[in-house]
């Protein structure tokens, strides 16, 4: 009985070991990530603190206690958190009308060689060259009968669909990893107004994008051959 109890009284004590060193683990992956975001924040070079005096000035009520702007991509970096944040910064301090490349160049401050940077890790780059084309899309997405400004009313931002500033092959795939596939999108649409299913193709390896372009108006591709009458209006928020 003795070994028994020796034996048992090891294994519970390995086992709170293994515990131990599991939530060591856990608290310095936590601390890893927390630099990182503060690495972050000083690599974008965000200006927030320029004219926000203190974070209790911007920060929501509910949102956990914050002294200064360092380490906001601790958190907000990837995904949803980062799309929420990017989102409510645009819309809060952008209108459709003032929107222009001197103030994106505001918060994006320009790196070497004429570049900008568009994301807290630098991963998202564009030409100076390029941001009046830039800050028109985002006027867009702002405010305009355009998909873009329909994805801000649902809560999306530019980089949960665009991983680079040119639509690349990979830009179709994003649309269907949201919405469905077409076989899906035809189940959504079939008892449409029209006398045809819009999703039901005969070309099933046709873009999204050739009728739902992202920052222009709805086009109605069919109508190269057929008199369907498709059209999309962007619901008004």
């Amino acid at each position: 009985m003795n070994h028994a109890h020796e034996a048992l009284s090891v294994l519970m004590q390995q086992e709170n070991n293994m515990k131990t060193w599991l939530a060591w683990g856990v608290m310095a992956l936590c601390w890893s990530l927390f630099q990182a975001g503060e690495s972050r924040a000083a690599t974008a070079g965000y200006q927030c603190a320029s004219c926000h005096g203190t974070t209790s000035e911007v920060l929501p009520a509910k949102h956990i206690k914050k002294n200064d702007f360092s380490g906001c991509f601790a958190c907000h970096v990837t995904g949803r958190p980062a799309g929420t944040l990017a989102g409510m910064l645009h819309g809060r301090h952008l209108s459709a009308a003032t929107v222009n490349p001197e103030t994106c160049k505001g918060c994006h401050p320009a790196a070497s060689g004429g570049v900008i940077s568009l994301s807290a890790d630098g991963g998202k780059k564009v030409r100076e060259t390029d941001l009046p084309d830039l800050a028109q899309k985002t006027g867009n997405w702002l405010k305009s009968d355009t998909l873009s400004h329909a994805h801000r009313n649902k809560g999306v931002s530019c980089g949960e669909c665009h991983t680079t500033y040119d639509e690349d092959d990979s830009y179709n795939k994003r649309c269907i990893g949201c919405h469905g596939s077409y076989d899906v999108m035809a189940k959504k649409t079939a008892k449409t107004r029209f006398s045809r299913n819009p999703h039901k193709s005969h070309y099933p390896t046709l873009k999204c994008t050739n009728c739902h372009q992202s920052h222009a108006g709805f086009k109605d591709f069919c109508a190269t051959c057929h008199g369907f009458g498709f059209s999309w209006p962007v619901k008004a928020q």
